[in-house]
């Protein structure tokens, strides 16, 4: 089975997983054009160097590549490979103990409202720099889990799955991360 241009974009997690699993190259590379600028910005987001997040990213796809034939599709491919992104995260985070840089990914859209309002744009600069501010100070599990829900958009079963933690307490993580951001946010309620 062999995925060649149009068919390549536009095949399912499912299809091109299926190639990749019997050595289709061009498939994974596929899965990593889909899924490597996501995996990017939750590094991003978790570590401080441009280097790690590089390496990281890079790692992920590696073991991803590796492991690929073993994949027994419990979970989405892109659950499994934000599993094993986490992993690469920690283990670079016990190395390193990095903390987060800012992430372009939160700034606001530029829109013509907020061109015309210096004021409003000024508060949201701010406010970005405060929510940054907050996010660093959360413990890694909490911020990993406040990323993979409100940012990247994964369910509790997801990101319970990432984590290995039951859904229930990828939810408990997730609240007490957002009590804690409110706390520390309260300036902008």
């Amino acid at each position: 089975m062999s995925l060649t241009g149009t068919d390549l974009r536009d095949a399912d997690d499912d299809t091109l997983c299926t190639a990749a699993m019997i050595g289709d190259r061009e498939a994974f590379d596929a899965i990593v054009n889909r899924y490597g600028p996501i995996l990017y910005r939750y590094s991003r987001r978790l570590l401080a160097s441009e280097a790690d997040i590089a390496d990281v990213v890079q790692d992920t796809f590696v073991a991803a590549w590796r492991q690929i034939g073993g994949f027994r599709r419990t979970s989405t491919l892109r659950t499994w490979l934000f599993a094993i992104c986490y992993r690469k995260i920690a283990d670079t985070h016990r190395l390193k103990h990095a903390r987060p840089v800012e992430d372009w990914v939160l700034e606001p859209l530029a829109s013509s409202d907020t061109a015309a309002d210096p004021f409003t744009a000024a508060s949201n600069t701010e406010f970005l720099a405060a929510l940054e501010s907050a996010l660093a100070e959360l413990p890694i599990r909490q911020r990993a889990v406040w990323m993979m829900r409100e940012i990247e958009l994964l369910t509790f079963p997801e990101i319970g799955e990432v984590l290995s933690l039951s859904p229930d307490a990828a939810r408990g993580h997730h609240l007490r991360a957002t009590k804690t951001l409110r706390v520390l946010l309260t300036r902008w309620q």
